[in-house]
């Protein structure tokens, strides 16, 4: 087992981490309820990149409560504050 981050609202760090799921390449995806946000970590726990942030916007999350990949392994999350799934997170390139 492997542990990173830390509390907080900087890149690698979480505030209420509450799903997780791996892609195909092994890449981590969390989402980061209280910020917010979905981050991307590789295999190692080093961090990539993030998107997301507070509103109702297509890129926006209120509490993204989980996430999976669909069959075109776009990221499909669970938004909790908006009552709503959101599936147009293309994974590739980033």
């Amino acid at each position: 087992m492997t542990k990173w981050g830390s509390s907080g609202t900087g890149n690698g760090q979480f505030n209420l981490p509450s799903g997780i799921a791996v892609d195909a390449s092994n890449n981590i995806y969390v989402a980061d309820q209280l910020n917010n946000r979905i981050q991307k970590f590789n295999s190692s726990g080093q961090y990539i990149t993030q998107w997301g942030s507070f509103g109702s916007g297509n890129l926006n999350f209120n509490y993204p409560l989980a996430l999976a990949f669909d069959s075109d392994n776009n990221v499909v999350v669970a938004d909790y504050g908006n009552f709503c799934l959101k599936n147009s997170l293309q994974v590739a390139p980033f």
